[in-house]
């Protein structure tokens, strides 16, 4: 209870923050979001290349998620290291009873579905089968709200009497055609004194939509009270990403180097050369933000190298020294001559993170690109270990994904806008001086009026 005191206060904390935000500023563009479970609490979402050459500010401050009203809700950033930010190895999906397979037959009985946003699924209709009291023998799945890869389902059932099933799992793309993932897979419960068997899992593959369970023997439905999917803790694991940039020969100050100019505000914290041949040799790497703003060292000298035959080999991607950077220019420097034709610089950084809650009326969506908005600061770390503490010490955001982006208002969110004039100043100063010629004006007709002595 003191747990869910606490975040109700953390979130009125924020919803206050956020009622002084300016909701309806205008933004560049906007990437509706997908959300892989309802009723998650918080989500997470991973920035990709676009929201990164979208957004007007190096700190990200116009990136930003608004619910269906176009209200901001409860976000913050972190790096993709951060703990808040972790991806979630279990997320609860839907699940759907099935009429058993009629008597002799193999499969299911026909399915039709209503479909939600996404491809999700919102009703299931079946035809035939055996009788309504022995429906949810079979059951089906819904994995169409997960984009990561799979590796099990878990299910959890109501405890104390000892269970064992068998089923076939299969795994479908539109509820049509039927894959078989697992020819036979056994679900258990037994009990013998204080000792206790448990066999809760199945193991599936990845990239289908739907997944069921056909039971090949006549034990009971299972008491089903939750399914869960257990991701690919491999595939979890986030992979740099990398922007490659082509440069031009300057000279600046008596330095000659190869210039580059960045496309978006990514955190970059590697860098290396595209093995081309003229990209051997030591080099320097500098960036700065501005024309006006001096060159700072970033990496190097180090030597780029590649050698080919039957053992290939080539240098290893620098780490910035300064720890990630969002500079828009950068030039390398070469203690050598320098090549005709500039190399291919890689610049490598991990995508960060946005942690939402699923606050306000959904869908939701991410925004970005705004000479004015500024998203609001809220406790997200203590709101999201509030959330902890009563789901589970396991408990993560859920992920969200970004859909394709619509334009908003484009470049024009861009503009800073002119900066409001302040007519209560003007209005007091109106007021001062009028006040002082009434003065003058009183004066002079006093003087006017006197008598001559």
């Amino acid at each position: 209870m003191r747990t869910l005191l606490l975040a109700l206060a953390l979130l009125a904390a924020s919803s206050a923050t956020l009622a002084q935000s300016p909701a309806q500023a205008a933004y560049a563009k906007r990437w509706p979001l997908a959300l892989s479970a309802e009723r998650a609490g918080a989500y997470r979402v991973e920035l990709d290349r676009s929201v990164y050459t979208t957004t007007a500010w190096a700190d990200l401050r116009d990136v930003d998620v608004l619910d269906a009203n176009g209200k901001p809700v409860a976000a913050a950033l972190f790096g993709p290291e951060q703990p808040t930010a972790l991806p979630a190895r279990r997320i609860v999906v839907p699940w759907f009873p099935l009429p058993a397979p009629a008597q002799g037959a193999g499969e299911p009985a026909s399915v039709s579905a209503q479909f939600g946003e996404h491809g999700r699924i919102v009703r299931i209709e079946a035809g035939g089968g055996m009788p309504s009291e022995d429906t949810g023998r079979a059951f089906l799945v819904d994995l169409s709200g997960i984009r990561d890869n799979p590796e099990a389902l878990e299910i959890t059932w109501d405890p104390g009497e000892p269970r064992e099933a068998r089923f076939r799992v299969e795994g479908s793309h539109d509820l049509q055609t039927w894959d078989v993932m697992q020819s036979r897979v056994t679900l258990m419960e037994l009990q013998r004194g204080t000792q206790r068997l448990l066999h809760d899992e199945a193991p599936i593959q990845a990239g289908f939509r739907y997944v069921r369970f056909v039971p090949l023997d006549a034990a009971a439905a299972l008491p089903i009270r939750e399914i869960r999917v257990r991701l690919d803790a491999a595939h979890l694991q986030q992979t740099v990403a990398w922007s490659e940039m082509q440069g031009q020969r300057m000279r600046e100050q008596g330095v000659d180097g190869f210039v580059y100019h960045s496309d978006g505000r990514y955190p970059i914290a590697l860098a290396n050369l595209a093995m081309d041949d003229f990209a051997v040799g030591e080099w320097t790497l500098e960036s700065r933000d501005a024309d006006d703003a001096p060159w700072r060292l970033r990496a190097g000298p180090w030597v780029a190298y590649r050698v080919d035959g039957e053992r290939p080999s080539a240098s290893p991607d620098q780490a910035l020294s300064s720890g990630p950077v969002r500079d828009r220019q950068w030039r390398l420097r070469s203690r050598g001559a320098l090549p005709e034709r500039a190399p291919t610089l890689r610049l490598g950084y991990r995508p960060e993170v946005m942690v939402f809650l699923a606050q306000g009326t959904p869908p939701y969506a991410l925004v970005a690109g705004s000479a004015s908005a500024r998203r609001a600061t809220v406790p997200m770390p203590a709101l999201v270990d509030a959330l902890r503490r009563d789901r589970g010490a396991e408990w993560q955001p859920a992920p969200a994904y970004l859909s394709t982006a619509a334009v908003l208002a484009g470049d024009a969110a861009l503009v800073a806008p002119p900066e409001p004039r302040d007519w209560k100043a003007w209005l007091l100063w109106g007021v001062l001086l009028l006040g002082a010629g009434l003065v003058a004006a009183f004066a002079f007709s006093l003087l006017r009026g006197r008598p001559p002595a």
